[in-house]
């Protein structure tokens, strides 16, 4: 539950961070301009990445079994954000960048964050002659790999999820609650700075943002292998960290290759040349995200087989990757059909002319589904929260402070009205899954009957997707991201799973996402209904809660 609740704050405090840190990033000067390089055409907040980190603190100082090496682990992020910051504001030459980013490694290799067993090298440690300088180029280079894969929205972020899921998974069964804890918190900030850099982003993660990501996925899956658990494989870390270390890698060695320094702009990493084959933006993030998956997929299903194993299918996963990328570039007149007529651009929407399908016939249907939709969701919510006769005082005290600070929102921050309703809707259907599947796991007619009720709204929902896709509603690649937690989660082997009815818990989280996502991207109408529905919940959790 502690999980639960670090994930929620590290995303409600990095929500409720970056409307304001991008209110103000013109006067700091942290803005990112357009350039030959760049795929925006107007200037972006560069400010996710301070958010992020203090949406990542917050639950570790709460609930984290903090030692010192987490603290020096906070001192050397806070370095990296600084120096990142000042990258952002001032375009600093690479000498003064690298030495921020060492000031920063040395730090964390102060708290003992280094690697001690080596691949090839069995299970005793290895001489600190060989480690340190190991440990030192590894940080680094990660720290470097997300800054330069940082090229598209939602990349580097939703790229360091996916890390982090497999991350967490694996900490969770090797016994680190501070690695586990963090993991979920960092998520959590990850996923609520999504909700402002889905294409087309309205903020950007900056050099801080991606050098941090970097920098604690490389502390991370050191501090996983070489102390929570030593009996994983040591090469585990190249397939946690895979496609934007294989991306790094391979454009150094083709600068290399053509004499040009390792450390020059170009137009040869993997999103550009997905870019240039014919993906759309949206496309081409989906694509990395799933070889991202598929990677920390495969570094799980290895995590205890042998180094030679692990080390012929890292080099099998790169060469696949690589070899279908120089397929497609040889063969553009098939490349080239992913940009057919009537795509908007570059913005990876489609334009879409009205159907002739057999739904279409039907003109009552478009509004009968979304009025059914949002009734459905609306009572949902709310009819879960009055089932539940006392929830635990933590889920009810965090309800109903989200409740009140949603009141307050309304009266004194209407602006981020919309906002707070949002997380608070998201936050309330988190604990409707997590409560009412104890209730139903005992009650089999009632499990029964709310599986028919969530079946019909999926179909509803899918219609009305179907035949009101010219609104504001559209599918991301972060969905891509919903639907690879609710593959994963089920087929984890923790005791969680046995314990509690993990695969529908997952499957019902996702149903109500996106059917308060649908709601959401609609009418005034619509959205005054989910917000009452959305309050009485919560505050009817926190009251029987904490009565």
């Amino acid at each position: 539950m502690t999980a639960l609740l670090s994930l929620i704050v590290g995303l409600f405090v990095t929500m409720v961070l970056l409307p304001p840190l991008a209110h103000v990033a013109g006067r700091l000067r942290l803005v990112d301009k357009p350039n030959h390089r760049k795929v925006h055409d107007v200037p972006i907040p560069r400010v996710g990445g301070i958010a992020i980190y203090v949406g990542l603190i917050v639950p570790l100082l709460l609930w984290a079994p903090l030692e010192r090496i987490d603290h020096l682990y906070l001192v050397g992020g806070a370095l990296i954000v600084l120096f990142g910051a000042i990258d952002d504001r001032l375009a600093l030459e690479f000498k003064w960048k690298f030495a921020g980013q060492a000031l920063a490694v040395l730090v964390a290799m102060a708290a003992d964050i280094r690697f001690d067993i080596l691949p090839f090298c069995g299970l005793d440690p290895v001489t600190p002659w060989i480690t340190y300088p190991i440990s030192f180029l590894f940080i680094l280079g990660v720290t470097n790999a997300l800054n330069l894969s940082d090229g598209l929205d939602g990349l580097a972020a939703g790229a360091s999820l996916l890390s982090l899921a497999g991350i967490g998974a694996l900490a969770y069964l090797g016994g680190g609650p501070a690695i586990y804890l963090g993991a979920a918190a960092l998520a959590g900030a990850i996923l609520g700075f999504l909700r402002f850099n889905t294409h087309p982003a309205v903020v950007f993660l900056g050099d801080a943002g991606s050098q941090f990501l970097g920098f604690t996925l490389a502390c991370m899956t050191i501090v996983l292998t070489q102390k929570v658990n030593t009996a994983l494989n040591p090469m585990l870390p190249l397939f946690i960290v895979g496609l934007p270390l294989l991306d790094t890698l391979s454009v150094i060695l083709i600068r290399l290759w053509n004499r040009q320094s390792p450390f020059s702009p170009d137009n040869r990493h993997f999103h550009h040349r997905l870019l240039k084959i014919g993906l759309r933006h949206y496309e081409a993030v989906a694509v990395i995200y799933v070889l991202q998956s598929l990677a920390v997929v495969l570094g799980f299903l290895l995590r205890y087989q042998s180094d030679a194993l692990a080390l012929v299918t890292f080099i099998a996963f790169a060469g696949l990757v690589y070899s279908l990328l120089c397929v497609a570039e040889a063969l553009p007149q098939y490349a080239y059909a992913w940009a057919r007529p009537g795509r908007d651009g570059d913005t990876g929407q489609e334009t879409v002319t009205p159907g002739t399908g057999l739904l279409d016939r039907f003109t009552w249907l478009p509004m009968a589904s979304a009025h059914y939709v949002q009734f459905a969701v609306s009572a949902l919510l709310l009819g879960a929260a009055l089932l539940v006769e006392r929830p635990p005082r933590d889920i009810a005290a965090v309800a109903a402070g989200v409740a009140a600070m949603t009141i307050f929102a309304h009266f004194f921050l209407n602006p981020w009205t919309r906002l707070f309703v949002r997380v608070g809707t998201y936050l309330l259907g988190i604990f409707t899954v997590f409560l009412v599947a104890p209730i139903t796991a005992a009650n089999a007619q009632l499990d029964s009957a709310l599986n028919v009720y969530l079946i019909v709204l999926s179909c509803v929902l899918a219609v009305a997707i179907r035949l009101t896709r010219r609104e504001t509603f559209q599918m991301t690649p972060q969905d891509l991201l919903v639907l690879f937690f609710v593959l994963a989660v089920p087929n984890l082997p923790w005791d969680s799973v046995t314990q509690f009815p993990v695969g529908s818990m997952t499957l019902r989280a996702a149903v109500i996402f996106y059917a308060c996502e649908y709601i959401l991207s609609r009418d005034n109408l619509s959205f005054r209904l989910l917000r009452l529905a959305g309050f009485l919940g919560l505050a009817v959790l926190g009251y029987r809660g904490l009565l």
